[in-house]
């Protein structure tokens, strides 16, 4: 990648990987939301028939975590201004937040294998499960560097990030409360086909399907943010 002519190597990729890992350690928000994913999975691993089902953890994992702590550690860079100096030593924006959704995607990955463990199942069905999860991970990567560009500070991100999270939680609600042909309509979201296909898979059903219309958004979002962003530098 280049910046001003100057081709970033390995180890300055590295340097910044580790530097953005590092800074998790004190973040507060990002420690809190980890801590208090962590206690729902305990929980969640005590009580495995209380009603509660698999894609509605996950959705907290989604929203509360990915989406958030990308937006939080995008803007945080600049209320501390260090996204100055870290262009001044020749990374633009875009490497900037490639970094951050790698740690925030390695992150995710952690709790999710956290809650695979505790949760059981076999590596396989774990496997299969996050492939299901995989799109609305990216989806939440996306807009939470989103928030994170257009906010200033990460009081706006959970303000302007809750009407995603409550529509995410909403359709949860539904699907937890409702039968799959009740209301056909709930299949034009992803989290839908997380629900019913993690449904498949407890009955060792198969579950490809349920992933066309998850990769359908996740591939409009990308285009969508790639080109608002691509227009957004050359304004």
């Amino acid at each position: 990648m280049k910046h001003k002519g100057k081709q970033i190597n390995r180890n300055q990729w590295k340097a910044l990987l580790y530097k953005d890992l590092c800074d998790l350690r004190w973040n507060g928000q990002v420690l809190v939301l980890l801590i208090t994913g962590i206690i729902l999975i305990f929980l969640f691993a005590m009580f495995p028939n209380g009603g509660i089902p698999i894609s509605f953890l996950l959705a907290f994992i989604f929203g509360m975590l990915s989406m958030v702590m990308q937006g939080n550690l995008i803007v945080e860079e600049r209320e501390q201004r260090t996204i100055l100096r870290l262009n001044h030593v020749g990374f633009s924006l875009k490497e900037v937040i490639l970094s951050k959704m790698i740690v925030t995607f390695l992150t995710t990955v952690f709790i999710l294998i956290t809650f695979f463990i505790f949760y059981g199942g076999g590596f396989f069905f774990s496997l299969k499960i996050f492939i299901l999860a995989l799109p609305i991970v990216i989806i939440m990567l996306v807009a939470g560097t989103f928030l994170g560009i257009k906010t200033k500070n990460t009081i706006e991100i959970s303000l302007f990030g809750m009407p995603i999270i409550l529509l995410y939680f909403f359709v949860e609600g539904l699907l937890m409360n409702s039968n799959q042909g009740d209301m056909p309509w709930l299949a034009i979201f992803p989290n839908y086909h997380l629900h019913y296909g993690i449904i498949q898979l407890a009955s060792n059903e198969p579950f490809l399907s349920y992933l066309a219309v998850p990769f359908i958004w996740m591939a409009a979002v990308i285009i969508v943010f790639a080109s608002w962003y691509k227009k957004r530098n050359f304004n």
